[in-house]
């Protein structure tokens, strides 16, 4: 499990947290599905795939796996590293 800021705290693991953002996009969102989870502080954040395009991002909370959807990004352009 990767370290979050609260490991003692950090009960969801990144294949958990893929799970509970496809249950999650399946009653919200359906249709789409949860790309790979990526570990932050305290948190997964995973883009929102559909027909393999990215489509929006979500993040699940590390220590209670609650979803946090992010809505105000608008419509995905580019990825970059920079």
């Amino acid at each position: 499990m990767p370290m979050h800021r609260n490991a003692a705290q950090a009960t969801v693991s990144a294949a958990e947290a893929r799970g509970i953002a496809r249950h999650w996009l399946d009653e919200h969102l359906s249709g789409r599905t949860p790309g790979d989870a990526e570990a932050f502080p305290g948190y997964y954040t995973l883009h929102i795939l559909k027909d393999g395009r990215i489509t929006g991002m979500l993040s699940v909370n590390a220590g209670t796996g609650q979803v946090w959807y992010r809505d105000w990004h608008g419509a995905f352009i580019a990825m970059s590293e920079d």
